[in-house]
């Protein structure tokens, strides 16, 4: 009888753990956003920090009116990782007076696609600065074909001012003066780099991806082959944020969102080792002595 009430009482304690715990975590959130910078994180990469600033100069280095290609192919479950470096990527390339055309050859890509184009194009990016390419299914396979081919019309069947001025330079890839690619994991910069460098060698080749792409995207960087990688969370942060000391305070060229702040983030890290090593242990030990035959 005495075992019932402890175990009763056990699971009565369970249950308000598990009803509290959602709670205390947003708590925990709010209060770790409350919270300053913590420097011993260099989320930012501090004040002198060069980290992120080849993609800076590599945009600030492009011609007057460039004309740049922006594969959008972040997968959902990292894109919010590369979102505010992607946005401040955007902003600097507007703030420079490009010409952008983007394109997805994956559907999670195309769906973010989706929404930064409606952001860009609420934020005043019109359709002499902005179109839309589409998506273009195949993977690999439509990237090469994108490759062999010119570029006519966007993706509700017109021409205007940009893919005129596409036209003007012969209408395909060999067309952009850069070509910024959004990665995820079905199509990311190698496939850029593997693909279409050797079909177009004279397009340079830029990159945001998420950290844990990281292994195989800075032999390409160190090679030369990507000139400029924001490739980890310390790098877009620091990119961004130099980007939005300098951008514009309104319209595309603006970056739309604060740098993210490093204490929640933290924070999270905290969480998910506990997690981590909760799981370890009670698969490791057991979540309790096996109960004899008789008890």
């Amino acid at each position: 009888m005495a075992s019932m009430t402890e175990q009763g009482r056990r699971s009565r304690q369970r249950r308000l753990l598990r009803s509290v715990a959602p709670l205390a975590l947003l708590a925990g959130l709010g209060i770790a956003w409350l919270l300053p910078s913590m420097p011993f994180l260099a989320l930012g990469g501090g004040a002198n920090s060069t980290a992120g600033s080849d993609l800076h100069v590599a945009i600030g280095a492009l011609p007057d009116q460039p004309l740049v290609v922006v594969d959008m192919d972040p997968d959902l479950g990292t894109y919010p990782e590369i979102r505010f470096a992607t946005r401040a990527a955007l902003a600097d390339l507007f703030a420079v007076g490009a010409r952008v055309a983007m394109v997805s050859f994956s559907p999670e890509g195309r769906a973010i696609a989706i929404a930064e184009l409606a952001r860009l194009r609420d934020e005043g990016a019109g359709s002499d600065r902005l179109i839309d390419l589409g998506f273009r299914s195949g993977g690999e396979a439509a990237l090469v074909q994108l490759a062999g081919g010119s570029i006519e019309a966007d993706a509700t069947g017109h021409a205007g001012p940009v893919l005129q001025a596409l036209a003007s330079r012969g209408g395909g890839l060999a067309a952009f003066d850069l070509a910024l690619v959004i990665g995820g994991t079905e199509v990311s910069p190698r496939s850029w780099i593997e693909q279409i460098e050797p079909r177009v060698p004279d397009l340079p080749v830029a990159a945001v991806t998420p950290t844990f792409l990281l292994p195989e995207m800075q032999p390409y960087r160190d090679a030369g082959q990507l000139v400029a990688l924001a490739g980890t969370l310390p790098q877009g942060v620091a990119y961004g944020t130099s980007v939005a000391a300098g951008g514009t305070s309104s319209g595309p060229g603006r970056v739309p969102e604060p740098a993210p702040r490093d204490a929640p983030i933290l924070l999270g890290m905290i969480i998910a080792l506990g997690v981590l090593l909760e799981s370890g242990a009670s698969s490791l030990f057991g979540r309790g002595a096996p109960r004899g035959r008789g008890s």
